[in-house]
Formats: structure tokens, sequence, C-alpha cells
């Protein structure tokens, strides 16, 4: 579900098999996440090109993995994020908190 590959200094993931970032598959999501940004002054980018929906639960984990990352020195990015994603983070002012890469 989650793939997180190792690439210059950073993790990379990337969520296969769904377009969706919702209940289902948020804690085996967050799980993961969680335990690769526990590792100090790690960069995790979360590339979210397959991600079509995000529900409550889905913003939930980006916030927990961004909060785990800030707790252990790190940094969490978004990336390729799907224009009615964005507008669900830009309408909860979210696109403000997080950071986005190219």
């Amino acid at each position: 579900m989650l793939t997180i590959e190792e690439k210059e200094n950073q993790q990379i993931g990337v969520i296969e098999g769904t377009d969706r970032l919702n209940a289902p598959i948020a804690p085996a999501i967050k799980e993961r996440l969680n335990k690769s940004l526990k590792d100090s002054d790690y960069t995790l980018t979360l590339n979210l090109k397959n991600i079509r929906f995000i529900d409550s639960t889905g913003i939930g984990v980006l916030i927990s993995a961004l909060k785990t990352a800030r707790e252990n020195n790190g940094s969490f990015k978004l990336q390729n994020v799907n224009d009615d994603v964005m507008s669900l983070l830009k309408l909860m002012k979210l696109d403000k908190v997080f950071d986005f890469s190219k």
C-alpha cells in the first residue's frame, strides 16, 4: 500500500493500489509513515500522485506524520497533490501548514 524509497538523504513515499486516503487504509499508512519519521533528521516526501480523494481520517494521517516529523527534528512534505485534494487542503487552511515539493 505505501512504499518508501531512500533517495539522497530523504525518503520518498508513494501510496499505491488505491486512489483514496480514507478510513479503511488510514491506520496502516499512519503507522508506516510515523515509523519512518521517528528517525531524527529525516525528510520524508509523500508523493500523492495516485490520490484523488482524502477524507477526514486521511487528513489526520497527514497531520500526524507532520507532527511526528517535527518532534523528531525531521521534515514531512507533500508532492504531486491533485487539484481536488489541494482544494480541500486550502479550504482547511492546511496549505499554509504543509510544505510542498516539486
